[in-house]
């Protein structure tokens, strides 16, 4: 599957914890293709991250909290994409239900493995499961349920390599050391900006969450 064109891949995106609250986004770029993935009064929904008025970006930062708002004109968009708040509608574009539904933004394709949220540009193509194989697909769910804490940032010395066990898909890298740390490294798709990359350490229910507390051995 890493021979597929980009539009159809999926690529890790965040945790699902990254967009459980009220307006949290997370964004990427796919090549040329701006994605957004957010939290539209309890509905995770992901789009093309680009105005349908006059194709602004709508969210700049990678991540973060706030209305699906174009910061150009101030068209704000509802979990189905369609442009809902209009300044000036009346006066300037006298936009009816069927003129705002044409304008609605493309939405993205988006999935979960358990608490790993996936996009994709294109909305059609292999499932997420098809693309990693049912047995990785299930593994996946078990150690993201398994990993429920936030800790300090935390990397396999060169001395304990071999204690790490290393797993690679798409653009996902874990680093799994059982029952201590799991590490995620997002790196930025195809044609993104680096700042795109993300690193999560993820502790298990039992160990310290604090973050100068100490793994146990």
């Amino acid at each position: 599957m890493q021979n597929a064109s980009p539009e159809t891949r999926w690529f890790h995106l965040c945790l699902a914890d990254d967009l459980a609250g009220p307006n949290a986004f997370v964004t990427t770029r796919v090549g040329a293709v701006p994605l957004v993935a957010q939290n539209i009064k309890g509905r995770v929904v992901a789009f093309r991250n680009v105005c349908t008025h006059r194709f602004a970006v709508i969210h700049g930062e990678p991540a973060g909290c706030g209305p699906l708002r174009c910061p150009y004109h101030g068209w704000s968009f509802d979990a189905d994409g369609v442009p809902v708040g209009l300044p000036f509608n009346p006066t300037d574009f006298q936009l009816e239900a069927e003129g705002r539904r044409r304008l609605a933004l493309h939405p993205a394709g988006l999935a979960r493995c358990g608490r790993l949220v996936f996009v994709r540009v294109a909305l059609d193509g292999p499932s997420l499961e098809e693309e990693l194989g049912a047995a990785l697909f299930a593994r996946l769910v078990t150690l993201s349920d398994a990993f429920p804490h936030r800790g300090a940032m935390l990397e396999p010395a060169d001395d304990q390599a071999g204690d790490w066990e290393r797993i690679e898909i798409a653009n996902l890298r874990l680093a799994l050391a059982p029952g201590r740390a799991l590490v995620l490294h997002s790196a930025a798709p195809p044609g993104a900006d680096p700042r795109f990359s993300r690193t999560v350490t993820l502790h298990p229910a039992t160990a310290p969450t604090t973050a100068d507390a100490e793994l146990p051995a």
